[in-house]
């Protein structure tokens, strides 16, 4: 019964904020950003994994050691970025909270789902509503990078929708604690890759991140939090759900999926250095700590009997970078260049991503390292590993100087920003020590977490003395920046074809650009309705092309 009132609470605080009038709204945007935690009666309802079951309408709710992490992200993060919405979010308010009600109800549905449509339509309802906060600026900007986001969101929800209906062909609606289970059946078909794919578009995975440092900048303060902190994290759970590594798998398809995963962390860290906008640089390092996840997520591949090892592992890098990415991005609404205090409470954070010794980095690289041992792969896996670390330092270096560069005397210090800086310090360690994680303090763990750090310090001398007022400057959304001046010169090609009846047909893309705004116009009259009759259509149309 808790995880179904869970999921009910925000279902029912979206239709008030929808249906109310103004005066009811206004009584009730204050109990609006509490709305997660009513996440703790579920959690805390079952003290072991996988003990809440509750069946309604052929649907299972459950809590499981992979979802419980992201649970408790949830409930802290997006309680404390709902408290900070509250207090800084002024204008298109019912549009704000609508989607930020939307978004909590789809990442309920999916934590607490139990069986693969339950899962699926949370995914789906997320999707969709985190589109608002991502318009919510109603300027040409933000409906440049909401439609950047709802086309991606859409390849990604259509590649998924045929995964899952190909594996619900075979299997039916199944509980999902079943899927690990039937390993063998994803191995002999394409539907897993699908899913890899579809999902992969939520982490930011390169090249599938083109939405992420659009959406960041226009995004409100309290909304980038969650999208970067804790949304994300939908498609690592979507990984874990349905793309499970088999016995008989190759170890080739694990070291193929860290090989990504390295280039997209160095990928995130070379493009972000190029960005002169905070919120876009840290947009970026979300992209790059997603690739360290799918280096964890392609051991499972490597070693595939010690998939809980590798779902605790996983857990504790969740809740570290999310409760630290999350209190970044709160950063960039308190002014953090005000006062010695608000920098210290911005490189708290980003030392613990920098994975400094005894920080929460330093816990969850750790564990990383030691499956990685485990797996007795080559000595250069944990190098490159450690390098990381150097390139995270060499980037929030660059965004601590634009914090404090941000010193605008008039903006306060939200409480909520320090009580997550603190959680973020705290929460990892506390759940390390629950799934026996605990970290090693040897001399040796130290000096190997340590050494990655005086190599950034070491590049950053030099590029001091040999390069300093050096700068590239990359376009935000870099690929896509790319695609829409292609689509320009092609589109620019048309006018030098004859006007001969049939052979203006020859160009159909010189017309893109103009389909694309006419779509987002009808969507925008459409509203919420809009979004979900455009993504029927999507799925639908590649359903039919695909078979």
């Amino acid at each position: 019964m808790s995880a179904l009132i869970a999921i009910l609470l925000p279902i029912v605080l979206l239709l008030a904020v929808l249906l109310s009038g103004p005066d009811v709204r206004a009584r009730l945007y204050p109990l609006l950003p509490w709305a997660p935690l009513i996440l703790l009666w579920p959690l805390l309802d079952q003290p072991q994994a996988e003990v809440l079951s509750l069946v309604l309408l052929g649907s299972v709710l459950t809590v499981d050691a992979a979802a419980q992490p992201v649970l408790w992200l949830t409930l802290i993060g997006w309680t404390l970025a709902g408290w900070f919405a509250h207090q800084t979010v002024s204008r298109n308010r019912r549009w704000f909270w609508a989607g930020w009600l939307g978004a909590l109800t789809g990442m309920h549905l999916l934590l607490l789902a139990g069986d693969i449509v339950s899962f699926y339509v949370g995914y789906a309802v997320l999707s969709l509503s985190a589109y608002l906060l991502v318009t919510h600026a109603r300027d040409a900007e933000a409906w440049r990078a909401g439609r950047i986001y709802l086309v991606m969101a859409l390849i990604g929800e259509a590649a998924i929708l045929i995964g899952v209906l190909a594996i619900a062909g075979q299997l039916g609606n199944v509980n999902l604690a079943v899927l690990p289970e039937q390993a063998d059946l994803f191995s002999q078909s394409t539907a897993r890759w699908l899913l890899f794919f579809g999902f992969a578009v939520k982490l930011g995975i390169l090249p599938l991140h083109v939405w992420l440092p659009l959406a960041h900048p226009v995004a409100p303060v309290p909304a980038s939090a969650i999208l970067s902190g804790i949304i994300v994290k939908a498609g690592l759970l979507g990984w874990l759900r349905f793309v499970p590594a088999s016995l008989d798998d190759p170890a080739w398809i694990g070291y193929l999926l860290m090989t990504l995963g390295f280039l997209t962390a160095f990928g995130g860290v070379l493009l972000g250095l190029t960005q002169a906008r905070l919120k876009t640089l840290l947009a970026y390092s979300t992209i790059s700590q997603m690739g360290l996840l799918l280096v964890a997520f392609g051991m499972m591949f490597v070693l595939p009997d010690q998939r809980e090892l590798l779902i605790a592992v996983l857990g504790v890098m969740v809740l570290h970078h999310g409760l630290n990415k999350a209190a970044l991005f709160l950063a960039c609404g308190c002014a953090p260049g005000t006062s010695a205090l608000r920098l210290v409470l911005f490189a708290v954070p980003a030392v613990a991503l920098a994975a400094a010794p005894l920080t929460t980095g330093f816990l969850a690289k750790g564990a990383l390292k030691d499956v990685i041992d485990l797996a007795e792969i080559w000595v250069g896996v944990g190098i490159v590993l450690s390098v990381t670390s150097t390139a995270t330092a060499l980037l929030l270096w660059k965004g601590f100087q634009l914090a404090r560069a941000d010193a605008k005397a008039q903006t306060r210090l939200h409480p909520a920003w320090p009580i997550l800086v603190v959680a973020a310090l705290l929460v990892p360690w506390v759940h390390a020590a629950q799934v026996d994680l605990g970290a090693s303090f040897t001399l040796a763990k130290l000096a190997d977490s340590l050494w990655p750090l005086l190599l950034a310090t070491a590049l950053l001398g030099l590029y001091h003395a040999a390069f300093r007022g050096v700068s590239v400057r990359l376009p935000e959304g870099d690929l896509v920046v790319l695609a829409e001046r292609l689509v320009a010169v092609l589109g620019g090609l048309r006018t030098s074809v004859p006007e001969s009846g049939p052979s203006q047909a020859t160009w159909p893309l010189a017309e893109l650009p103009n389909r694309l705004l006419r779509l987002e116009g009808q969507q925008r009259r459409l509203a919420v309705a809009g979004i979900l009759l455009l993504s029927v259509g999507v799925m639908l149309g590649l359903l039919v092309f695909v078979y």
